[in-house]
């Protein structure tokens, strides 16, 4: 998609002249590109703004034209105010139409996967991915249709063919997946020692007490046979 914009060359003469370019509703910018000397410029921001809102669903050309010159541009940068979120700068590239250029261009999934019927789960590895063409054929989006995409099948690169686009990343990179639901296990608490059974208790107690006592028998009868035997006759 192309926009129409309107730049104005501007020089800085004293301090603070960007502050009250901006007071006044002017944000100021650079074009660059093709080894030419970058020109400080600025844009009604009014009217950027309309790009803006464009900018955030699609990719656009700029048709920038700065004293009666036209001049292809890429939004390269746009800086905020991270405090107010308010416009501060803008980078324009000049490009040339018979020179290919590169972009992150958005993907804009269509469709119904049938593998979502089926129980899975739509896996989106890609948003936006990056394209090199002539800027002719730059275009505002890709769409990914997904109305065929079984259970466990996934859309690689290789399957979308914009015309007149090469991809940047390998034609093998996913793009959307169907994929099964991962079931979590559920790890089942240990097992608490049996109780036991009443009067096994009892019965070990005993016969740890029948053990004790037999040393004490066997030592009482030791004794007694040493009473038993006759004092030894004197020679």
């Amino acid at each position: 998609m192309k926009i129409d914009l309107e730049a104005f060359v501007y020089a800085r003469e004293k301090k603070g002249d960007v502050k009250r370019m901006r007071k006044d509703a002017k944000i100021p910018g650079v074009i660059y590109g093709h080894k030419d000397k970058p020109k400080s410029i600025y844009v009604h921001e009014k009217e950027f703004k309309k790009v803006l809102e464009i900018l955030k669903k699609e990719v656009v050309t700029v048709d920038l034209k700065i004293e009666d010159k036209h001049f292809p541009c890429l939004i390269k940068a746009v800086q905020h105010n991270p405090m107010t979120g308010g416009l501060l700068h803008i980078d324009f590239q000049h490009i040339m139409k018979k020179e290919k250029i590169k972009a992150t261009i958005p993907l804009h999934i269509l469709g119904e996967a049938p593998g979502i019927k089926q129980g899975g789960i739509l896996d989106q590895h890609l948003h936006e991915v990056l394209v090199k063409c002539l800027p002719d054929d730059l275009p505002s989006y890709i769409d990914v249709d997904i109305s065929k995409v079984e259970l466990n099948h996934t859309i690689h690169l290789k399957d979308i063919k914009p015309p007149n686009v090469e991809f940047e990343l390998g034609l093998e990179t996913a793009v959307i997946s169907v994929t099964v639901p991962k079931v979590e296990k559920v790890v089942a608490p240990p097992v608490a020692e049996e109780a036991a059974v009443p009067g096994e208790e009892v019965k070990a107690e005993e016969g740890k007490e029948g053990k004790e006592e037999k040393p004490k028998e066997e030592e009482k009868a030791g004794k007694d046979k040493v009473a038993k035997e006759p004092p030894p006759r004197g020679k």
